[in-house]
Formats: C-alpha cells, structure tokens, sequence
C-alpha cells in the first residue's frame, strides 16, 4: 500500500484527487480476505492525461493490489513519466506492440490476481475503489465480473454525467448501446471465466470491450452496482469519437459473429439509410447525416445528464 507521501509530488497547480487527497483507509474492513485485484494500464502517447490515472491506481491504498503498465513506445512523453512511477509499479515496459488489446493482453498474461481490469490511459479509478470492488466480489462469489457506474468529465475535469449499468445479461448486453450497456473503466472480471472466454481480438480496434464481454457474459453472472468506481475522460481523440462510422460498423461485426444477427440488423437498417445519403446526397444533407452517425454511436458512451 502506497500514501500520498511515498509518491513523487504531483505537478504544479494540480490538486484534489488524485493529486493531493489521502484515500480514508476503511477500518471496518480490517481483517478482511481480500482478493488481490491485478489492474492493466494500456499507454500510447496520452502524456496529458496518464500521471492521473497512475496516481488513481496507486493511492487505493488496497493491500494486495498488482499493477502493471505496458506503453507502446509512447514519443510524447508518456513514457517518462511512466518510469517516475516504476518503484510503485508490479511491472511496466514501453516498447512497440500490436495496439491497445494486444497490450491489454500482454498484461492478463502477467496477471496473479484473482479479478483482472484493466485502466485506459484518460480514466480514473475513484478514492475507495478498489476496497468497494472487493466487497462485491465477496458478497458476489458466483459472478463472472462486478461493474460499477461511472461518472463522466470533459479534458477539464467538470463533470458531465453519471452512467450505471444496464442489461447485464445475454442478449441485453449484447444489444450494446441499446438494451444493454456500461462504462469499461469500472469493471472487474474473474480471473478464471475471463480467461476462459479467451484474449482480446487485436483484430478490433474500438468493439474488442464488446466482443469479450459479450463472450465473458456466456460463461456466468455479471454484478452491477450504483457504486460509483471511476471517472472516464469524454474527448476528441477518443477511438469512439475519432472514428464513429468504423466504430459502428466493427460493433455490427461482433453482434453478427457472437450469434446476434437479428440485433445486428435492426441497427443496420437506419445505419445503411444514413450512408446511402453520405454517398449520394447533397452537401447539407451529408453533413446532417455525418452528425447523425456520430450521435447515434456516441450516445452509448454519452453520460445520464445529472439531476
């Protein structure tokens, strides 16, 4: 277990959590048979938003915690700041890989623990995470992975929302964005079910999340929760808004080859209608519809407007 004066000191002007803050060590938990929990942080070039979500994992103050970091040769400095952090770290390495899943991948292999998660590089766990994770995985011994809510912010931090999960089970989940959905950064999977639903496709570059969790929910329950365990950074860059007609169309591909054909093509229908215009339209209404695909893939990553 790690406090705030065992790390490096944070950058200037940076306060709040997880800069300055002390998690509260749960004392009513003292004693408990906590399961170690392996997290995995995939890194390429996201120097402005990586230190945080280091600092995120480390400050838990969860005592049986494996945290490995795997950055594929990051040039933007993300690497550094990475090695800063190395004394704190289970393992960490920056060399070349084959992408964001295959890091993830590289890091399951390594993993001790008896619940795998993995972290991206522009989210955050919450103070207290870790400990609330295992509360449920001990009140939940049947499940195959607990998933809490998460609360969305902008590059700035200002909050933008809260989601929960929804639909955790086949074929809810696999209707993603539809029926069924939850925020990636506050799951947790079971060591053994996860692996048996087998590695990440590294042929995906923004659905491989749905592909596995669509193969994770065949092998047991999944547990929600209204706990909210992480804070997910809504921005430009992100696959999911950089590139929304591929994202779709990669989404549609999992349904179809996971046994969701029918799901798969109720979506299709209006997609297809909106890239008939792309194609042949007029300028305005090309745009219009650009906005409309971009919408209508976003709205799964999108948060609950707050109350």
């Amino acid at each position: 277990m790690f406090e705030l004066r065992d790390l490096p000191a944070p950058p200037a002007g940076c306060t709040g959590w997880p800069w300055d803050v002390e998690t509260p060590r749960p004392v009513r938990d003292e004693g408990a048979d906590w399961p170690t929990l392996t997290v995995v942080t995939p890194s390429y070039n996201q120097a402005r938003f990586i230190e945080g979500t280091l600092r995120s994992v480390l400050l838990q103050g969860y005592p049986k915690l494996e945290y490995l970091v795997l950055d594929g040769a990051s040039t933007d400095g993300a690497a550094q700041i990475i090695e800063k952090y190395a004394p704190f770290l289970t393992h960490w390495v920056s060399q070349a890989d084959g992408g964001q899943a295959d890091a993830i991948n590289q890091g399951f292999a390594r993993a001790k623990g008896q619940v795998l998660a993995w972290l991206n590089t522009d989210d955050r766990y919450l103070p207290g995470t870790l400990h609330s994770v295992a509360r449920q995985v001990l009140a939940r011994p049947d499940a195959v992975a607990w998933i809490g809510s998460c609360r969305s912010v902008d590059p700035g931090g200002r909050a933008l929302g809260e989601r929960e999960p929804r639909g955790l089970e086949l074929p809810a989940l696999a209707d993603w964005m539809g029926a069924g959905a939850f925020a990636q950064p506050a799951s947790f999977y079971a060591v053994k079910p996860a692996r048996a639903a087998g590695i990440l496709d590294v042929k995906l570059q923004s659905s491989f999340d749905v592909d596995f969790f669509i193969r994770l929910a065949r092998q047991g329950p999944l547990a929600g929760t209204r706990e909210l365990w992480a804070e997910e950074t809504i921005h430009p860059a992100a696959k999911t808004a950089a590139m929304p007609g591929r994202s779709m169309a990669e989404l549609r591909l999992v349904q179809i080859r996971q046994g969701f054909e029918e799901i798969a093509v109720k979506h299709l229908t209006q997609e297809l209608q909106a890239l008939h215009v792309l194609k042949r339209g007029t300028l305005i209404e090309r745009a219009l519809y650009q906005l409309y695909l971009g919408r209508l893939f976003l709205k799964s990553k999108m948060p609950r407007p707050r109350s």
